[in-house]
């Protein structure tokens, strides 16, 4: 992929960081379209040499075209590349959606271009430029035998590393990288309010360490490195928890009770039955009553 030129269309956060990081390559990003005004011209501040097109012409005199919007907007800008004749055999053609493979970039390929859905298995920060922020990083690449090979090399020149996921496996793929990001994110915030609510102001101190050490221990062990209340069982620790926090905290109470499912969930078959059954009991959605309270 060496001294190619690209272009991209949708350039937010993770179109950009791909746009430094081809750039470094030795790829010349060239061309952008789509996205926002600000965003366009936050590329062609960031690289010389970026000329802001329309759709249509963001093609020309590139062999690369990276296609970075939002995920449902991907076949329709393959639809208008086509009809637009912008396409042929001398293009590869791929897109960063994590949760499809190359069915968007169907039109594409039957107008003879390579085509291929790459994903990092990453978060992006915004205003990230840095291409050593994909260094080292796995790479889901979803294609056909005729263009793996080719999709491989460029993952190794944006520094990363390439792993094949099938087709049909793309989904399942993406909604476990959602848990894994997402969900864990959204259970360290979690953790924060209720460490705050409890007068704690530096809350990131106390979580942050423990966090990380559980996902790494998580990461490697799976559900044998978990540890807590809900791991060894221990129903009366989890009802004194429930207790302090649902009567003024009722959705941080609701997001324990889902996470702590999850940890059951994973533990169970390691548990005796009549303390997972409690423990289910104890961590099931409390039951509405008419007025839509808790009964």
């Amino acid at each position: 992929m060496s001294a190619r030129r690209a272009a991209v269309v949708g350039p937010g956060r993770l179109g950009t960081l791909v746009a430094h990081a081809l750039t470094a390559s030795g790829t010349s990003v060239v061309r952008v379209a789509g996205g926002s005004d600000a965003s366009r011209a936050r590329l062609r501040e960031g690289l010389a040499g970026v000329r802001d097109v329309p759709l249509e012409e963001v093609a020309q005199g590139v062999g690369l075209v990276v296609i970075a919007t939002p995920d449902a907007a991907i076949e329709a800008v393959v639809d208008r590349l086509v009809r637009a004749d912008a396409l042929d055999e001398s293009h590869g053609v791929v897109h960063l959606a994590g949760v499809h493979g190359t069915a968007p970039l169907r039109r594409a390929g039957l107008a003879g271009a390579r085509i291929a859905a790459l994903h990092p298995a990453t978060t992006v920060p915004t205003g990230a430029s840095d291409p050593s922020l994909l260094h080292g990083v796995a790479w889901a690449v979803t294609a056909g035998s005729r263009d793996r090979s080719w999709a491989h090399e460029l993952v190794h020149d944006l520094g990363g590393d390439p792993f094949d996921v099938p087709e049909d496996a793309r989904v399942r793929y993406h909604a476990a990288l959602a848990l894994a990001s997402n969900t864990v994110g959204a259970a360290v915030v979690t953790a924060g309010l209720l460490l705050r609510s409890a007068g704690i102001a530096d809350a990131g101190r106390l979580i942050a360490p423990i966090a990380h050490a559980s996902v790494d221990t998580a990461a490697a062990g799976g559900a044998a490195a978990l540890t807590g209340p809900v791991v060894r069982g221990d129903a009366a620790t989890v009802r004194a928890h429930l207790d302090a926090i649902a009567p003024d905290l009722p959705e941080v109470a609701a997001a324990y009770r889902a996470l702590s499912r999850a940890v059951l969930l994973a533990v169970r078959p390691a548990l005796d039955p009549e303390a997972a059954a409690t423990l289910a009991q104890l961590l099931a959605e409390p039951s509405a009553g008419p007025s839509g309270a808790d009964a």
